[in-house]
């Protein structure tokens, strides 16, 4: 099959990184791939490393911009003209929407599939009916803890929706070394590092763990946070740290390429969205490299942690209950230790990339089941079959 990946985001989170991932796992099979994106994204450049054909020619704008949002529509075109697609995978609101009314205006025979990574709920209104009605041929969604924001509005029938368990690439996580010196480097001694990886986005939730984290450090005076990752509330959460006296024991990495070694190196992982977390792909990185984890419940995190068995699980927005499930987790190595393992089992046996890659092939085969039919025969189809809509 020819699939056409697309992806609106220019900096790198668990949205794109599992795109490529994908992207990677097909190709594999021997399946056709063109990845295309915002250039100097990362997700584009990522997608070039791996050896994926790319396109960088869109320019996927956030807002209301009609002359760019028609110029992509016609960059599309040209796009599709050349490598005429089978599947069509949206994960934005920017592309899908883009995309799908390219494939409106030129009844492109391709099938449109839109992926959900979050869990914000889709207002049912006029413009979303269509789209999700008629534009799209199917949704794939995170968790099936997503699928209710959409089938229970009406927005898409139970049966056009597949979940998606998301995965990464697990050897680097499976088989990391401790970078050398860490602790020494944040001065930590021999206190307890907890690692929090993922953008610096208000729906991430840093300001909660933040109040949290000065609650821990009353308990526990030798536990310390490393940030990883960057994004717009990076120097509102700078001067949040300061105003809450953690400059020493909150510490900030910046965007890192050495995850798994980080997360090797450390004792505890901790994610706390607040709104829009689909799943959590840090999660799947930390119990890959045998980390417990405390996580908050949103939308799908509660697929991978699950609470006493492979972690802490606490509602969001709750410094309190966050803090104290920290603290438990911090103060007792075993129950870090058996949590840390169970959730790695779990990760190999039910979120790897090859399962992944089993779901979207099987899904792409069943929305385009007449792959093997030449492109133009299935444009003409695409055409009488509006004629008749009409």
């Amino acid at each position: 099959m020819r699939l056409f990946f697309v992806n609106m985001h220019r900096l790198w989170g668990g949205q794109s990184a599992v795109v490529v991932l994908l992207a990677q796992e097909l190709a594999k099979r021997g399946h056709e791939l063109l990845v295309a994106g915002v250039e100097g994204s990362e997700l584009v450049k990522r997608a070039n490393a791996a050896g994926l054909p790319i396109d960088y020619t869109l320019k996927l704008q956030r807002g209301f911009r009609p002359r760019s949002f028609f110029g992509d529509v016609w960059r599309l075109r040209r796009l599709w003209s050349q490598f005429r697609p089978h599947i069509i995978l949206t994960n934005g609101a920017q592309d899908t929407w883009t995309c799908a009314l390219a494939r409106w205006l030129f009844r492109s025979p391709a099938r449109l599939v839109r992926w959900r990574h979050n869990s914000f709920a889709v207002r049912p209104h006029y413009f979303n009916r269509w789209l999700y009605g008629r534009l799209i041929h199917h949704v794939v969604v995170s968790s099936s803890e997503i699928a209710p924001l959409l089938v229970g509005t009406g927005l898409v029938p139970k049966e056009r929706v597949t979940v998606f368990p998301p995965s990464t690439p697990l050897e680097s996580c499976l088989n990391a070394v401790p970078r050398k010196n860490l602790k020494k480097d944040l001065n930590v001694g021999e206190g307890t590092l907890t690692l929090c990886v993922g953008r610096l986005a208000p729906e991430k939730g840093h300001a909660v763990l933040f109040r949290a984290w000065r609650k821990v450090k009353e308990q526990l005076p030798d536990a310390y946070l490393a940030i990883v990752g960057h994004g717009s509330q990076e120097s509102a959460l700078f001067a949040l740290r300061t105003e809450l006296g953690l400059d020493q024991h909150v510490h900030f990495l910046g965007f890192r390429e050495d995850v798994p070694r980080l997360y090797a190196s450390s004792d505890l992982a901790v994610l706390s969205p607040i709104a829009g977390e689909s799943f959590g792909i840090a999660l799947l990185e930390a119990y890959a490299t045998g980390l417990c984890c405390v996580a908050t419940d949103i939308g799908g995190v509660k697929d991978l942690v699950i609470e006493g068995e492979t972690g802490l699980l606490v509602p969001p927005n709750n410094e309190d209950a966050l803090a104290q499930a920290l603290v438990k987790a911090l103060r007792d190595p075993d129950l870090r230790s058996t949590l840390g393992a169970t959730g790695r089992a779990r990760v190999l046996q039910k979120f790897t990339p090859g399962s992944l890659a089993d779901r979207a092939e099987k899904l792409f085969k069943k929305v385009c089941p007449d792959s093997n039919i030449s492109w133009a025969s299935r444009m003409k189809e695409e055409k009488e079959k509006n004629r008749d809509d009409q």
